[in-house]
């Protein structure tokens, strides 16, 4: 049997050899497509290897991982409950405001109550450090309570709103300012700062306003005091434009 073998290649050999003097670029030919070959079988042979080295690498992790006393799996539930915890550690109503558009003039944005779409959202302007009564707050998370006191400007809504107005809905721990209001309004003049609120929006070429406000607003009030007034926790987290680049990460 090896003797055979060793007559072909004997014979292949020597059809080479007879190929190369007679037909020289045949031959080029032949050596470029097994060279070709080759590289086809290296390659077959390293997927090959690579696929059991995945198969079988994988499952001596997961049983070292086993012999080691589950650490990993301990650790990763540590992680996991720490997550939960966080996830569930606000028991209440969330807001988001998802900011979609700034004119540099005016800020608009989406309103979520507990990620279902609600209305639409009107402030004023970006700057990198707010300006009272001119620029909105920065992006976060806030809680919103009532803020139990007769301003003039609570007086005010009252005398608009006698049948259900009482204190305003304050946005709560704002670096630096307080007063931060969510309320009714049509245009970025009627802000002062602070998050208006309306159902129906219109963006043209010159401004951006607000209609039918002041209905968006009383229902999203009344809403909000029943939770309010039943010890439920309320909180709002306000992201600027660039969380629609943030979801493609």
């Amino acid at each position: 049997m090896q003797r055979f073998l060793l007559l072909i290649v004997i014979a292949g050999i020597v059809f080479l050899l007879v190929l190369f003097v007679n037909r020289p670029d045949l031959i080029e030919n032949i050596w470029i497509w097994l060279v070709g070959l080759a590289g086809s079988i290296v390659k077959s042979f390293q997927l090959i290897i690579d696929f059991f080295k995945d198969r079988f690498g994988n499952a001596t992790t997961d049983t070292d991982q086993n012999k080691n006393g589950n650490k990993s799996n301990t650790s990763n539930g540590r992680e996991s409950s720490k997550t939960d915890a966080t996830i569930e550690a606000f028991k209440g109503t969330t807001i988001t405001v998802l900011r979609i558009s700034d004119d540099e003039e005016t800020t608009i944005g989406l309103l979520y109550i507990d990620s279902s779409f609600y209305c639409y959202t009107l402030e004023d302007t970006y700057n990198e450090v707010k300006i009272k009564g001119q620029t909105r707050i920065p992006a976060g998370t806030y809680n919103i309570d009532f803020l139990r006191q007769e301003t003039p400007l609570t007086l005010k809504y009252r005398e608009r709103y006698p049948d259900w107005f009482n204190f305003h809905l304050h946005i709560q721990n704002v670096p630096g300012f307080t007063g931060i209001y969510i309320h009714s309004g049509g245009n970025h003049q009627h802000t002062e700062g602070c998050l208006l609120v309306s159902n129906s929006l219109s963006v043209g070429t010159d401004n951006s306003y607000l209609t039918n406000s002041r209905t968006t607003f009383k229902n999203l009030y009344k809403y909000l005091e029943e939770r309010l007034t039943n010890k439920h926790k309320l909180r709002i987290i306000i992201r600027d434009e660039n969380w629609i680049k943030e979801l493609n990460h």
